[in-house]
Parts: structure tokens; sequence; C-alpha cells
């Protein structure tokens, strides 16, 4: 009797563990970022690569102030960068695929409300001063059950467009970055 209820057991564990072996998982094998003309710099720090089913691919944005004056960046939901997603083209059309990335300062933000089905997000900008020298720094996480497949993706603004812009007069000039990512699948088990 010992005997069936161990094979029934071991039976239901399988079969209840067999949709996660069965999900991909993915691993970040490059990160680069776009080069900004002027007085800012942007580049990317990849801290965890793998987004795996325990946890997701983490990396960090940073944007500098390399000139001599204050640069006022104006962005929406969080500053600097903004709701970002991931997209396969630098300049997604409307409608193409995208998945939106995570932030923990989405969270502390009082212009974003992240919601159970997704979030909603303020039309009001936040606007505010990067001094010369400054750096600021966002980490943001990527969840592999969100992706379709390994490729090449960007990070794009995710609501609207609304992308963030910059400037040291009265002039709005977009802050025209992107982080580009190249993900492979990662094999669970060794065939």
């Amino acid at each position: 009797m010992k005997r069936r209820a161990f094979l029934a057991a071991s039976t239901l564990s399988i079969a209840g563990i067999s949709g996660c072996l069965g999900d991909t998982e993915y691993r970040v094998t490059e990160m680069t970022t776009k080069e900004l003309t002027g007085p800012l710099s942007v580049s990317v720090d990849l801290t965890a690569a793998n987004a795996v089913i325990e946890h997701p691919a983490e990396f960090t944005l940073m944007i500098e102030n390399t000139g001599d004056d204050p640069v006022r960046i104006r962005s929406y939901g969080v500053w600097p960068f903004g709701i970002l997603s991931l997209a396969q083209s630098p300049n997604p059309g409307e409608g193409e695929w995208r998945t939106t990335l995570f932030s923990p300062s989405y969270k502390t933000s009082d212009r974003v409300e992240v919601k159970p089905n997704g979030m909603s997000l303020s039309s009001e900008p936040l606007i505010r001063a990067l001094e010369p020298g400054e750096t600021v720094t966002r980490q943001y996480k990527l969840h592999g059950a969100d992706l379709s497949s390994a490729g090449t993706y960007y990070t794009v603004p995710d609501f609207d467009g609304r992308g963030s812009s910059h400037t040291t007069g009265d002039d709005w000039t977009p802050l025209d970055y992107h982080a580009k990512l190249t993900i492979t699948e990662k094999k669970r088990l060794p065939l």
C-alpha cells in the first residue's frame, strides 16, 4: 500500500511541475546603449542576466549630465526615463508587440498606479534638473514569461509614445536613446 501511495504522489508531483519544465527561460547575453549627442550620457549595467522561472533578469539604466550647465529632463510617470517597454524595433509602430518592463520606482511614484491587470499613468509631466556631473539610476526587471521569443529587443516609451525629453533653454529635444538587448533561450535540461 505504501508503494502505491508513493507512486501516486510521485506521478502527481511530476505532472505538477511539468508545466514549469515546459516554460522557456531566457538569458540576456548583451546590452548596449545608443550614444547621445550633447550634455547627457546614458549607459546600462546588466545586474542579473537570466529571466527564469525563479526570478527576472535585471538591469540598471544610468543617465549622467556630462556638461557644464544643468539640464532639465521632462518625463511621464517616473523621472528621468518614464515607463519603459521592450519592443522588437527601436521605433515600433502602432499595434506592434511590446512588453512592459517593471521597476521598483513605479511603486514609489505618485504618477503611476500599478494594478493586477496593468497600470495607469498621469498625463502631467515630471520636470527636474540634472546638475553637471550628477548621475541618476533606475532599475528595471524583465520577466521571462513576458517574452514571446529570443531575439533583439529595444527599450521604448510605453505609454502613447510619451518619451522623455530634455532642454538647457526653452526648446525640448527628445531624449533619443535606447538600450539594445540580445536575448537567447536558456536550456533547462541537458539533452
